[in-house]
């Protein structure tokens, strides 16, 4: 069964994560399509095999939770992507000062944001797989 509710959480990882992408024009907090389906499908996993099945089954699988797991997921994170907005043109000064205060503000920010993603997917996978320690299903 985890290969199948794997499988149906990526399945509906991709498809919403290419919707949310087209329309917001966003790749979530980590600028990458990728990292960005992984977390959705991973969360939409996990998320969706804790709740109580509910909506039409495939397989014996209630695809209702996940696929409102993997929503609610892709709108947290793109509500939390970082947006440009156009400023001011500066001083050529000013634009130097500014570009390498930037430039460090984006180092750690880097750091910070990356230790935060394998800090998910590790503590996802781990809430997904204890589901099938505790919960078997019996067929």
């Amino acid at each position: 069964m985890i290969i199948v509710d794997l499988m149906v959480a990526f399945i509906f990882g991709f498809v919403i994560v290419g919707i949310v992408t087209r329309v917001f024009n966003t790749k979530g907090p980590w600028d990458n399509f990728l990292l960005f389906f992984l977390v959705v499908a991973l969360f939409a996993w996990s998320g969706g095999i804790w709740l109580v099945p509910f909506g039409p089954q495939y397989m014996g699988i209630g695809w209702a939770p996940i696929l409102f797991m993997g929503f609610l997921a892709v709108m947290l994170l793109t509500a939390a992507s970082p947006k440009e907005f156009p400023m001011i043109m500066p001083s050529k000064k000013q634009a130097k000062n500014q570009s390498r205060r930037e430039a460090q503000y984006r180092k750690e920010n880097r750091i910070v944001i990356d230790l935060f993603f394998w800090l998910l997917v590790v503590c996802l996978v781990i809430f997904g797989a204890s589901h099938y320690y505790w919960y078997p299903r019996v067929i």
